[in-house]
């Protein structure tokens, strides 16, 4: 059964051991050096990559809860933003980008595929933003992208079709946006289906809206899907295997309490629900949101009134509808500086903080199967800054990586569930 070992766990935890065994094993360093953007994926086994740019190089490792530890890192091309998807069979995408005489690219790798090469997928003289990418089951992949030329923002996507084995002969136009500050969000699901969703504002409307596109037709919406419209900031976006999503934001009005929202997509009907209010605080910060296949959710955010701590809050989704209440879950001494969150394929979920307090930052993880563990420390407080936590749960367990340090010694750090 999925996460066998964390039932184990939490059974030790309720029958009084006073002291329960971290199921983390001990960090390890990947990388070293000016560290840009990294990113990671694991596949149904328990096996997967980490992927990262030093130095303008950009840089592979296997990795995985479930997989032999890997003995060193292998080079890959020169790029930046680098970014890998895999699905449960282990297909999938890697894609980045590059520069060269002036001219930017987008090139992309089919993993556990026939190609072997990187393939150019986009080229252009103006700047690229907020590059994106899924996979099907089949492997077909979505690319996305901000396009900025001469002033004008364009959203972008392009398709991978592997029983061509082929891209599409030109990426496809989803909206003209209001600069590259805007950023989109993808939501996609293993049957094809895939939505983006981004903020608008004009002379006559603000809010948000959404583009879907529809694979028995191969077409995006021929025009955005109103959302919800009024201001908003902060968006997310998910979606099950139904085709069924679920966004979530912050609305601000000036002068007035923010609240936390959230609005339903119903996959049958292909209608976004009216909008929800899900919290109400003076102050909202780093909302993020997950969904499994099955149509589970888990939405977790930072809240705070005034000047007071801020508490960090999660709340269950499930059947189509939000739980009662919200769970506020301790982090002990400090502040939440940034956190991921990720569900595994059976409602188990995990929770990686890097919090920051009076001795430097620190990293701690949590592992749900049914109620939350104790929170266990992979790193203890330093002076050396920690930033961008990642999360991965499979079947077989659970991977996180983040970055650690600053400057040219900056620390590609890994740690891994031992089940």
């Amino acid at each position: 059964m999925a996460l066998e070992g964390l039932k184990q766990f939490a059974k030790k935890i309720r029958f009084g051991r006073s002291e329960p065994v971290s199921p983390w094993r001990k960090p390890v360093t990947l990388d070293r050096g000016i560290l840009g953007e990294a990113s990671m994926a694991l596949d149904g086994r328990g096996r997967g990559s980490a992927l990262w740019e030093n130095g303008g190089r950009l840089w592979t490792m296997p990795i995985g809860p479930h997989s032999a530890p890997a003995i060193m890192r292998l080079p890959m091309e020169d790029g930046i933003t680098p970014r890998i998807v895999l699905n449960a069979e282990g297909h999938g995408i890697a894609v980045w980008q590059t520069e060269t005489a002036g001219e930017r690219q987008i090139l992309g790798k089919i993993l556990n595929g026939e190609e072997t090469s990187a393939r150019l997928i986009f080229r252009t003289d103006g700047q690229i933003y907020h590059l994106q990418a899924t996979v099907d089951r089949r492997g077909n992949a979505l690319v996305l992208w901000l396009l900025e030329t001469y002033g004008r923002t364009e959203l972008m996507a392009h398709l991978f079709d592997t029983r061509d084995l082929a891209w599409e002969q030109k990426p496809t136009t989803l909206g003209i946006l209001l600069g590259p500050a805007v950023e989109p969000r993808l939501a996609a699901n293993y049957r094809s289906h895939a939505m983006v969703l981004w903020e608008v504002e004009d002379r006559t409307s603000e809010g948000l809206v959404a583009s879907h596109y529809w694979p028995a037709d191969h077409i995006w919406s021929d025009r955005p899907v109103p959302v919800v419209s009024h201001a908003t900031r902060h968006h997310q976006v998910v979606m099950d295997d139904l085709g069924n999503a679920l966004a979530l934001w912050v609305h601000s009005p000036y002068g007035q309490r923010s609240s936390l929202e959230s609005s339903f997509f119903h996959g049958q009907s292909s209608e976004w629900g009216e909008p929800e209010v899900l919290a109400s605080a003076q102050t909202f910060t780093l909302p993020r949101l997950a969904m499994s296949g099955n149509g589970e959710a888990l939405a977790a955010w930072c809240q705070s009134e005034g000047r007071g701590a801020s508490r960090l809050i999660t709340k269950a989704f499930g059947k189509g509808r939000w739980g009662a209440g919200v769970e506020c879950l301790e982090v002990g001494p400090g502040s939440v500086k940034d956190f991921a969150i990720d569900l595994g394929p059976v409602g188990d979920a995990g929770l990686l903080v890097v919090h920051q307090g009076p001795e430097g930052d620190w990293i701690s993880a949590r592992l749900r199967h049914r109620e939350w563990s104790a929170s266990f420390p992979l790193v203890p407080a330093s002076l050396s800054p920690c930033s961008s936590p990642q999360l991965r749960l499979c079947p077989k367990g659970a991977s996180a990586i983040w970055i650690q340090g600053a400057g040219r010694e900056r620390a590609l750090m890994l740690a891994e569930s031992v089940y």
